[in-house]
């Protein structure tokens, strides 16, 4: 917790300073009552005790009152701060997130050329997509995959995966491409995953009254057969 700010503490000591004097009145007239035996004085210096102790409880609550709040704001602000802290992303998320977006930037302009130079041959279209995938991840781990210009990247890449270099060099004026290839399962536990939907798909078109198993495969679920 940080210390009071000056005009906070001031508070505090006018309060305290105001139930001391409330005290040391309350003192002075205790000792007139214990000597005095007049009933009339003793009544006045009863209430004017009374008085005194009054406020001097009301100060002292009133200070703890003002302990108690401030205390209650800054566990709020430390519970604000913690919160926050935890809300903001840290360096490694940070650079996470700008590798996620320079791969994203590459990959719309590889795909471009990649479409360009297979010219409808989808066959070579995915290799070369998949390839991509596969050197990506290697090639995103690199300093030099944020630190250099787009372009550099772009054309790097391009030449790493045999593609024309006068393709690559007029990416932005390449059309978006027509075909987007199925994603290549790179571990047997993928592969394991696929074969597992493709039998459960399987199952739900046999299960499916009156559906044909031929065409279960070649129709993924809600696709138009007609």
């Amino acid at each position: 917790m940080s210390d009071p700010t000056p005009d906070i503490v001031e508070e505090d000591q006018l309060l305290a300073a105001a139930a001391k004097m409330e005290f040391a009145a309350m003192r002075h007239i205790h000792g007139q009552l214990i000597e005095s035996t007049d009933p009339a004085v003793i009544s006045t210096l009863s209430h004017a005790y009374a008085r005194h102790s009054r406020c001097m409880r009301q100060n002292l609550a009133c200070l703890q009152r003002q302990k108690a709040e401030r205390a209650r704001a800054q566990r709020a602000a430390d519970q604000h701060e913690v919160w926050m802290a935890r809300r903001r992303p840290s360096e490694d998320d940070l650079h996470g997130l700008a590798v996620e977006a320079r791969t994203r930037e590459v990959q719309d302009a590889v795909d471009r050329v990649i479409s360009a130079a297979a010219q409808g041959d989808r066959q070579r279209h995915t290799e070369w997509a998949h390839r991509f995938d596969r050197e990506a991840d290697d090639w995103s781990e690199r300093p030099d995959w944020l630190e250099d210009d787009l372009d550099v990247v772009v054309s790097r890449a391009c030449a790493a995966l045999e593609l024309p270099g006068a393709l690559a060099a007029r990416w932005r004026e390449l059309p978006e491409p027509d075909f987007t290839p199925e994603p290549a399962p790179a571990t047997p536990e993928e592969v394991a995953a696929a074969n597992a939907v493709a039998r459960d798909l399987m199952a739900r078109y046999r299960g499916a009254s009156g559906a044909d198993v031929a065409a279960a495969r070649r129709f993924p679920p809600d696709a138009d057969t007609s």
